[in-house]
């Protein structure tokens, strides 16, 4: 277990604390500027867990998430809630005081000074009055407002939130078709400032500091606050400036979309690309994120080379494992196959006895009619743990690469409808391997539509044995509605696993053996289980991966 997964799961004990619910998974976590889980955040998280219907609050917060002052706004319904959660449990909990004290200090810290009525000089100043300290004496009024007691309601926590945002910040309040619509989308808020939250089991946006710092609020652009409403020429664009040209050609993508697209996944939209960039400058709206990913990109790099030593040794133990196995293949079938060179001996066997394998192998270790791809989530709710899958799936890459197993890679993502797959790495271009690196997260995930477009793509290979390892927590979420009844239904949570398990046996049914290795926790993995049967692993530590994914491809290039 890593650093990321430690904090991870001490976060969940934390929001458990408070809310004293420990079967219901928690939907937000709260992260420090550095990464570890935060006391207090978390435990406010609970609390509020405890004392209200969390889910009455997602209308508002949806409305937030399209507007470009997401943070500010989100930032005073954090700082309101956590005003009345203060309230309520410092009566049970006296170490609350403390915490709060704590929390403040280093909110302080970890946001730099700012001027105004922005983000920045809010959280200042809320962390300076909860210290006792002098604050923008322009925010005096704002922090007496939100600091005001309240009727322990969520109505009233939503109406205090809004007369603060109408009467200081001059945001128009919501109609009631606003709200109307906000509630359609059941979309979850995911982030707010001075604090990172995280849901592991959905989506996460992009990790967007505008100001500089660790804990500094993420912006929001198209990739968060356009999901699902962005005009198709648009999309289309923002898209390929962010993730590579499409490889299709215009007819070629219409007949893909007319062919997956259909059922609960009408209205959806594709893009097959290598990530090659346009010959041009990226739009405004996309130059921000796509110097995230190339940011990310060199994160990445840099985390396998600390680990250097360790990953070099793994591949080496996988790759002569895997040479071991097909040495023992060789000697079971007697070095046959159904392709390579005729034996003239065996040629009677193909027509007497509908036996295919009259052919012997071109070199010995040929692994024959194995293709492997690997299918990496690319989603959001992959956000804490991007340099670690993109480490494993290059040390798979590498040591298949050494055995001429004819291995492929893709990143799937979906931005406002449209899942996008990205090929990292080829079939027969061990030039791309390093490209494996350029692996990053963002949007969500319709798990079910990229694995329909996987299996039209596997079809395409001449390998008669194809194995699918996806890497994923096997939790789709797509802001994508599926069509029917009022307002559609969300594509997520049984929804979402039941349409992605019914996609999985499909392509069992078309010769495709899909084997997820699980990213999730062990809440996540009844879905996992649901989706994938038997062939669930447990995405192990570099240390255990050459022997789990030996045991993947020994089960595949053994069969008959």
């Amino acid at each position: 277990m890593d650093r990321q997964d430690i904090q991870t799961r001490r976060a969940e004990n934390q929001v458990w604390n408070g809310s004293g619910a420990y079967d219901t998974k928690p939907e937000l976590l709260v992260f420090d500027g550095g990464g570890d889980a935060d006391l207090y955040g978390n435990t406010v998280l609970g609390l509020a867990g405890r004392y209200y219907r969390f889910d009455l609050f997602r209308p508002l917060l949806n409305d937030f998430h399209r507007s470009v002052q997401e943070g500010l706004y989100t930032d005073v319904f954090f700082f309101v809630l956590e005003n009345a959660v203060f309230r309520r449990g410092a009566q049970e909990r006296p170490i609350l005081p403390d915490l709060r004290a704590a929390y403040a200090r280093t909110l302080l810290r970890d946001t730099p000074p700012a001027e105004g009525m922005t983000d920045g000089a809010l959280r200042r100043a809320w962390a300076q009055q909860v210290l006792g300290q002098p604050c923008d004496k322009a925010l005096i009024p704002v922090l007496a407002d939100i600091a005001a007691p309240l009727k322990p309601t969520e109505a009233e926590l939503i109406r205090r939130t809004e007369e603060i945002l109408y009467t200081h910040f001059r945001r128009a309040r919501r109609s009631a078709t606003d709200r109307q619509w906000a509630a359609w989308v059941g979309r979850k808020r995911d982030a707010s400032g001075g604090v990172r939250f995280v849901r592991p089991n959905g989506l996460r946006a992009l990790s967007r500091n505008t100001s500089g710092g660790a804990g500094g609020l993420q912006k929001p652009t198209l990739l968060s606050f356009l999901q699902g409403r962005t005009p198709e020429p648009i999309l289309r664009r923002y898209v390929e400036d962010c993730f590579g040209v499409s490889l299709l050609t215009p007819s070629q993508l219409a007949d893909m979309e007319r062919a997956l697209c259909t059922g609960v996944h009408k209205n959806c939209r594709l893009h097959v690309t290598d990530g090659t960039p346009p010959q041009r400058p990226p739009s405004p709206e996309a130059a921000w994120d796509a110097e995230q990913f190339r940011r990310q990109r060199e994160k990445n790099r840099a985390y396998y080379q600390s680990q250097l030593s360790q990953n070099r040794l793994t591949i080496a133990r996988l790759t002569q494992k895997l040479h071991n196995t097909l040495l023992l293949k060789q000697e079971d079938d007697g070095g046959l196959c159904r392709a390579g060179a005729l034996c003239p001996a065996l040629a009677w066997r193909a027509a007497a006895l509908g036996d295919q394998r009259v052919f012997t192998r071109r070199q010995p270790g040929d692994p024959g009619e194995l293709t492997v791809d690997i299918l990496l989530d690319g989603s959001a709710s992959q956000n804490q743990q991007q340099e670690k899958l993109a480490a494993q799936a290059y040390i798979i890459v590498e040591s298949l690469t050494r055995c001429h197993i004819p291995v492929r890679v893709t990143a799937f993502c979906s931005v406002s409808g449209c899942t996008v797959l990205r090929i990292l790495r080829d079939y027969d271009h061990p030039e791309q391997n390093d490209r494996v690196m350029d692996y990053v997260s963002a949007g969500w995930n319709r798990d079910g539509l990229a694995l329909r477009a996987m299996g039209r793509l596997m079809r395409q290979t001449a390998g008669e044995k194809r194995l699918l390892l996806v890497l994923s927590d096997a939790s789709p979420n797509d802001d994508q509605r599926i069509p029917g009844g009022l307002g559609g239904h969300a594509y997520t949570g049984k929804r979402g696993v039941d349409d992605t398990a019914a996609e999985a046996a499909a392509l069992r049914l078309h010769g495709v053996t899909p084997v997820c290795l699980f990213s999730g926790s062990d809440r996540e993995a009844p879905d996992a289980r649901r989706i994938y049967g038997a062939a669930m692993e447990r995405l192990p530590s570099v240390g255990w991966l050459a022997d789990t994914v030996t045991r993947l491809i020994q089960g595949q290039i053994r069969k008959g």
